[in-house]
């Protein structure tokens, strides 16, 4: 019976486009890499949310003003147009595993949108590699880009924090990534796939908030386009006994 429920998980995975390994110390706790390659059909580069077996990244769209945000999957690399237009490209030749990576639009004046645990499980978030998008590239390193935002000058900062939920939806720990960090002489900005730590994030988990701050703030909220690209979300889980 463990065979066969292993042997189904892993026909998931490979349907979705991630890694699975059962640990090598308790063969209880499966150990997944999201590397969002699942294939992207039509004529856009991209689509909106994804499931896999174990996790769901939500995301709303508003078609009567052609709004939208939360999880979008995308395989689109135009690393020359700095506008609105070009919001689904990330800033970089290739995405850090395969074709596609997965996109996320942060939108503080509507519910959020979050990643779902899909199991009654204990788990831990490892790690994930992040990179900016083309628009929010262009934003905070050239000028006159971007009509609302200015680039980056010493002291500015893009922080996208993850934040563990439980069950009633109440918040856990956090992590913060400065995926920008201008602060005390530094000239960070990730766009090479940096890997960052989120082993903070652990326990029987109903999923995971994302928000992103920047420091270019306006009369009315962020100036910064706030988008995050995401790839090779690393996290195990262990299924809980009934």
């Amino acid at each position: 019976m463990i065979k066969k429920y292993l042997f189904v998980i892993l026909a998931a995975a490979v349907a979705v486009g991630c890694n699975v390994d059962v640990d090598s110390h308790d063969s209880s706790v499966i150990t997944v890499v999201e590397q969002f390659e699942a294939p992207i059909s039509g004529d856009e580069a991209y689509v909106y949310g994804y499931e896999s077996g174990d996790l769901e990244f939500q995301y709303f769209v508003d078609a009567e003003f052609g709004y939208w945000g939360g999880f979008a999957q995308s395989a689109s690399y135009d690393m020359a147009d700095g506008t609105y237009v070009n919001q689904y490209s990330v800033y970089n030749a290739a995405a850090a595993s395969g074709d596609s990576y997965m996109l996320y639009y942060y939108d503080s004046y509507n519910a959020p949108c979050d990643i779902l645990c899909r199991h009654a499980a204990e788990y831990a978030f490892l790690s994930v590699r992040l990179n900016l998008t083309t628009y929010t590239y262009k934003s905070i390193t050239e000028e006159d880009v971007n009509t609302y935002a200015r680039a980056f000058i010493e002291g500015d900062y893009l922080k996208v924090t993850f934040t563990a939920l439980y069950e009633d939806m109440t918040v856990g720990n956090s992590v913060d990534c400065y995926v920008v960090d201008y602060r005390d002489g530094k000239r960070f900005v990730a766009t090479e796939w940096d890997k960052f730590d989120l082993t903070a994030l652990q326990g029987e988990l109903a999923g995971v908030r994302v928000t992103i701050e920047t420091s270019d703030v306006g009369e009315w909220g962020a100036n910064t386009p706030l988008y995050i690209c995401l790839d090779d979300l690393t996290y195990t889980y262990k299924m809980k006994r009934n």
